[in-house]
């Protein structure tokens, strides 16, 4: 059951990756971004590329999997959690663009 539930949490990563970096419904804060910091910089880069966005939307998702599904002694395995649902992510939206 508990690899149910990462496999629930990948997909949800993925998808609030996808609202914030391609869906038209974030495109306000997309433009808000780069109206404020501007088009190079950081905080631009990382509203557009699914990889960066997908790091920092996987921290909350991976400390709650681990947490809420894992006895308290696998509290480290957040961690890789945090980077293996960033990496699912990337391979699901390498699967999207192909379609």
């Amino acid at each position: 059951m508990v690899w149910a539930f990462f496999v629930i949490v990948a997909l949800a990563v993925t998808r609030v990756t996808r609202l914030i970096v391609a869906d038209r419904i974030m495109l306000f804060l997309r433009r808000w971004v780069i109206n404020t910091w501007g088009e190079d910089s950081s905080a631009a880069y990382l509203v557009h590329c699914r990889a960066c966005a997908s790091i920092w939307v996987a921290v909350p998702a991976a400390i709650g999997w681990t947490f809420l599904s894992l006895p308290m002694q696998y509290w480290w395995v957040a961690l890789p959690a945090w980077l293996a649902l960033s990496q699912l992510t990337i391979l699901l939206s390498r699967l999207e663009e192909q379609e």
